[in-house]
C-alpha cells in the first residue's frame, strides 16, 4: 500500500466541488436544509483517528506502559481507515466547498444563507477529517530501524 498523495486529495476535492456547485445549481424545486450534525460527526470522527495516531505511535514504539505491542493486523487496519478517511474526506471538503459557493451565491434565499454556515463549517470539518488521517496514517508506518 501506499503512502496518500496529497495532490490527489487535492484533485479529488476540485472535482467534487464543481460537481457538486453543478448538482445543487440544476437541481430545481425546494431547497432542503443540510444536516446541522455533519460537522459535529465529522470533527469527533478527526478527533477518533488523532487519539488513534497517538495510541499507535506510542504502542509502536513501545512507549506505552505495561502493555503490549499493536497485533500487525490491528496496525494495517489503522492504515486502511486512514486512506478511506483520507479520502472521503477530500470528498466532503469538495462537495461542502461546491455547495457553500453556490449558497454563497444566492443567499437572498433564507435556507441559502443558513446552509452557508453550515456548509462552511462542514468544509472545516472534513479538512480536519484529511488531516487527522494523514497523521493517523503516518503514524501507522514502521519505525526505523537503528543501524548498528
Amino acid at each position: 500500500m501506499t503512502p496518500t498523495r496529497l495532490p490527489v486529495l487535492v484533485a479529488l476535492a476540485v472535482l467534487t466541488a464543481v460537481l457538486g456547485w453543478f448538482a445543487i445549481n440544476l437541481q430545481t424545486g425546494e431547497l432542503l436544509s443540510l444536516p446541522l450534525l455533519a460537522p459535529g460527526v465529522g470533527t469527533l470522527m478527526a478527533l477518533f483517528e488523532l487519539v488513534l495516531a497517538k495510541v499507535v505511535r506510542d504502542r509502536l514504539r513501545g512507549r506505552s506502559r505495561g502493555r503490549r505491542q499493536m497485533h500487525p493486523f490491528q496496525i494495517a487496519r489503522a492504515a486502511v481507515l486512514a486512506k478511506a478517511s483520507s479520502t472521503t474526506g477530500a470528498l466532503l471538503t469538495g462537495l461542502y466547498a461546491g455547495l457553500w459557493l453556490w449558497f454563497f451565491q444566492h443567499d437572498e434565499l433564507r435556507v441559502a444563507a443558513d446552509n452557508a454556515v453550515v456548509a462552511a463549517l462542514s468544509v472545516g470539518a472534513s479538512v480536519l477529517l484529511v488531516l487527522a488521517a494523514l497523521v493517523l496514517e503516518r503514524m501507522c508506518r514502521t519505525p526505523d530501524l537503528p543501524s548498528e
